[in-house]
């Protein structure tokens, strides 16, 4: 059962969103770029403890004007603080250029694999902001899965079969070997469950390796409204 630590863990979200030349000033509980949505703000759970190190869970909650969603990481270490800066690393490095390019373009841009894109999907014209690969593993990746591309282009299918009817989502897709024959696929779309993506990644060509390894991915969907 995980419990809320007692400690804030905003300054050091900060200090990451910092680095790009962000200034953010604090609504409530939210921090706001520019007093403008989205709003951010971190939590910290601990999730297990063993004798030698902790396992904590650092959400990173985005406010939107009409929608919410939250980004996970798992850490480790020999101690809450280590653990929480394992886990805030995965944060700078596998989605805060994501939302940067999606959300703050005052914000100072760091090559960092993010791509960009637009779709057109059930007649509406969409800008997709796509993460680069976030992987963890004892193994080079092009040892845990066959195709890459493949992953890409099954996360696209997917989404381009969605009714889409809200403006903004972010999808997450997350492919973890635990090793011992254990393989968990997660896929979300604005923290709701994506039963269809979920099943089709899982039938990609990952391989069970007893080697730990995790591969991440997220995409941010915005609408394009035509000018008026």
């Amino acid at each position: 059962m995980s419990t809320l630590l007692d400690i804030d863990i905003n300054e050091q979200l900060l200090e990451i969103l910092g680095q790009f030349d962000l200034q953010l000033e604090k609504l409530e509980d939210y921090y706001f770029v520019n007093g403008l949505f989205p709003g951010i703000a971190a939590q910290a759970f601990e999730m297990e403890r063993f004798e030698d190190f902790v396992v904590v869970q650092v959400d990173i909650h985005l406010l939107l004007p009409n929608n919410h969603f939250v980004e996970s990481f798992v850490g480790q270490g020999s101690s809450v603080e280590e653990a929480v800066a394992d886990a805030l690393e995965q944060f700078e490095v596998n989605a805060v250029h994501t939302l940067i390019m999606a959300f703050w373009d005052d914000a100072r841009h760091v090559e960092n694999g993010i791509g960009t894109d637009i779709w057109e999907i059930n007649g509406e014209r969409w800008q997709a902001v796509i993460s680069n690969y976030g992987y963890r593993g004892e193994i080079p990746i092009d040892e845990a899965i066959n195709d890459l591309d493949r992953l890409y282009d099954t996360i696209v299918e997917q989404i381009h079969a969605l009714p889409l009817e809200e403006d903004i989502y972010a999808i997450r897709t997350v492919q973890t070997n635990i090793g011992n024959g254990k393989m968990v696929t997660e896929a979300l779309i604005n923290n709701e469950e994506f039963s269809e993506l979920e099943k089709a990644v899982s039938n990609l060509g990952w391989q069970p390796t007893e080697e730990y390894y995790t591969v991440r991915n997220l995409i941010i969907l915005m609408k394009l409204h035509p000018e008026a």
